[in-house]
């Protein structure tokens, strides 16, 4: 009766595949250039697929809400419905809000399957509002088990801490096939986005396990209970004519129709939460003027009664004139975004003029939320942008009157005036409210400072810094890093492409180039191509930062290409620090194995808030997608902790490493400028990488 009760859900599954409308697929690397030179066939089929993933993302069903701020902690409080949470008034928020202890406990699972789901989402860590990312303990008694299920909202990814488990998923019709592995200590499995899956506790000892999962709020349908348990009860015409079934069901007495339309519906929204749900919340109107008189926290802005609106709310004046630019760096930056017209709120986009002094600088900076294009309308500048780790590739042009420039979502990016006249842009951001980390502001200007000691270690510098004199360290690499953040995870590039099929899992001998990696064909495919093994075993930190990451993703595990999720293990030596960083493309959300760590992240302009907290084996904390944050083991023991990250490949920029170690490197001129230093003291920053 299982497996029927399996064939069942697979059936529903796969009426869910219908490629809704949606935006543009989200990058999975910094950078995918369109090759409009390829004749290749096969590469035509797989470029058609990726624009095809673009339509997994409508706004109305697929994945969670995009943060349009840097964090939108749950209120929990409010009796106003929104799609998610409202949000926490931004100055009662606090570490604790990001925060939840007891992980490491185990739980009871004295019950008719023997298991018991520790499940972390956004109603239990209310700072997990908007980052689409949950996690869970899984603790199973002796041949205890999950039963078959389906998260209709995320992929999980498991990593086994104790025991051995005989783990499964079920593909949608017509092929309904079954793939099963056993997965030890160490091991990690992942269960691709709204197929049934299962996990059997092989042993006569407990067994344990930790889940990533990619939504703040993944929810779970199991089979048995929502087809024999509904309330009212599905008909027994209806389960016995899909059942195949010509006896009588005595259990199904007195069902009602009703829920079996529930089900099949539970079923299908299983696959509606595309990965891609890249852009800003969708409209579910012709348009939700932001009403700014309202005193209720939501992601992005209340809508104003349709009543009231006029033509002045889509409308802004004066875009012509010219600002002033004598300040520190020679630069303004006019941008219109919902505050200034509150038409554009759920609508997605923004706009800029920047005005240039002579030889103005529009400083290192990111935006947490958005891509930027931009067009020079007088003028010359230099403009550029950093690639993430391992490369710190700079990208730079000599841009003029009449060019146009684009500046990748979540990458470390600058303008640079290079004349002795003024000069002026305009840029369209893809985001109602893109937000700004410029580098130095937040690295030195960090309220409270990030500690010296970590700064210090971060930016391998052991002497002492002359230019900063009237600044702290810490606050001045707090300011660096808060910069770098903001380019590290715009929800307008958010989610990774959604899945078209059941798995697309990653063909790495393909050369043909997409938007994240090629499919193995399916009948190719196979339960090692979801699976690793040793994620248990200790790594090595003699290295200068003594810290090592284990990153899990679709490299690694070919299985979560389009799933939107991976997970890392980190190692900490004895003081070690995995120092400042962002990741362009993913939420994190970790717990710590052993040991105590000393956690943080900074807000973007102009708050530069660094959030800290201490964290002990057991506990959680999360990193809000695209703020820089840091962990440092406080111990004289080795620590350990296990992160997921909400997408299939998160990518990762060290601060120190991409604005000092970029090859070629960054101008001293522009550096020095930006942290108004002398060029002397950059060089000698510059020279440690």
């Amino acid at each position: 009766m299982a497996a029927s009760y399996i064939l069942l859900l697979s059936a529903l599954l796969a009426l869910a595949a219908s490629p809704a409308m949606a935006g543009d697929p989200s990058a999975l690397q910094d950078l995918c250039v369109a090759d409009n030179t390829s004749d290749d066939m096969a590469a035509s089929y797989v470029l058609l697929l990726a624009a095809l993933l673009a339509l997994a993302s409508s706004p109305t069903m697929a994945r969670d809400p995009g943060a349009l701020q840097d964090f939108c902690v749950a209120d929990n409080t409010s009796d106003v419905f929104v799609n998610g949470f409202v949000c926490k008034d931004p100055k009662l928020v606090k570490a604790e809000d990001f925060f939840f202890s007891g992980l490491d406990e185990p739980r009871d699972t004295a019950n008719k399957v023997g298991s018991n789901v520790t499940l972390l989402n956004a109603s239990r860590i209310p700072g997990l509002n908007t980052l689409g990312i949950s996690m869970a303990r899984v603790d199973y008694a002796p041949f205890g088990l999950n039963p078959p299920h389906i998260h209709p909202r995320a992929t999980e990814i498991q990593t086994v801490l104790e025991g051995s488990l005989y783990v499964g998923f079920v593909t949608s019709n017509p092929d309904n096939r079954l793939v099963t592995k056993v997965v030890r200590k160490g091991d990690v499995f992942v269960f691709p986005q709204g197929l049934i899956h299962f996990q059997f506790n092989l042993g006569a000892k407990p067994a344990v396990a930790v889940s990533g999962l990619s939504s703040q709020n993944p929810g779970v349908i199991t089979i048995a209970n929502s087809v024999f348990g509904s309330k009212p009860a599905i008909s027994d015409d209806v389960l016995a004519k899909a059942f195949q079934f010509s006896g009588s069901f005595p259990l199904f007495t007195s069902l009602n129709m009703a829920a079996a339309y529930a089900l099949l519906l539970a079923a299908l929204l299983a696959l509606a939460s595309s990965p891609t749900m890249a852009r800003d919340p969708g409209a579910l109107q012709d348009f939700c003027v932001a009403d700014n008189t309202s005193d209720v926290f939501v992601n992005g802005f209340v809508c104003k009664d349709p009543k009231l609106v006029k033509a002045e709310d889509f409308f802004f004046s004066g875009l012509d004139e010219p600002r002033d630019t004598t300040n520190k760096v020679g630069s303004n930056v006019t941008l219109l975004n919902a505050s200034r017209i509150p038409g554009l709120n759920t609508l997605g986009i923004s706009m800029a003029r920047v005005d240039y002094a002579p030889f103005g600088l529009n400083p290192p900076h990111i935006h947490p939320r958005a891509t930027e294009i931009q067009t020079v309308l007088e003028g010359s500048l230099y403009v550029g942008f950093v690639t993430s780790n391992p490369d710190n590739r700079l990208v730079t042009k000599v841009v003029r009157k009449g060019d146009v420039f684009v500046f990748p979502q979540g990458l470390i990016h600058f303008q640079f005036n290079l004349g002795a006249k003024p000069a002026v842009a305009v840029s369209g951001l893809s985001s109602q409210n893109p937000g700004v980390i410029t580098i130095a502001n937040s690295v030195f200007g960090s309220k409270p400072a990030i500690s010296d000691d970590i700064l210090a270690k971060a930016f391998q510098f052991s002497g002492s810094f002359p230019l900063f004199t009237s600044l702290n360290m810490a606050a001045a690499y707090a300011l660096l890093l808060a910069a770098l953040l903001a380019l590290a995870s715009s929800p307008t590039m958010a989610r990774d492409p959604g899945a078209l099929q059941d798995l697309c899992v990653a063909d790495n001998t393909s050369n043909v180039f997409v938007n994240g990696l090629a499919c193995k064909d399916p009948k190719l495919v196979k339960a090692e191509d979801f699976f690793f093994s040793g994620l248990d075993e200790p790594r090595d930190t003699a290295n200068k930062v003594g810290s090592n990451v284990t990153l899990l993703n679709a490299s690694r595990i070919p299985g979560l290409n389009t799933l939107g999720i991976s997970m890392a293990r980190v190692d900490y030596a004895p003081f070690g620090l995995n120092p400042p960083h962002i990741h362009p493309r993913a939420t994190e959300i970790q717990t710590v194995l052993e040991g105590s760590l000393y956690v943080g992240f900074v807000t973007s302009n102009p708050d530069n808030r660094l959030v800290t907290k201490v964290v002990r084996k057991g506990d959680v904390f999360v990193f809000p997608q695209g703020l820089i944050h840091f962990q440092f083991n406080l111990g004289a023991k080795p620590a350990v902790a296990v992160s997921g990250l909400s997408s299939q490949n998160p990518g990762v920029i060290t601060i120190a490493n991409s604005v000092f170690g970029s090859k070629p490197a960054i101008s001293d001129d522009i550096l020095a400028k930006a942290f108004q230093v002398d060029k002397k003291i950059i060089d000698l920053i510059q020279a440690h990488f």
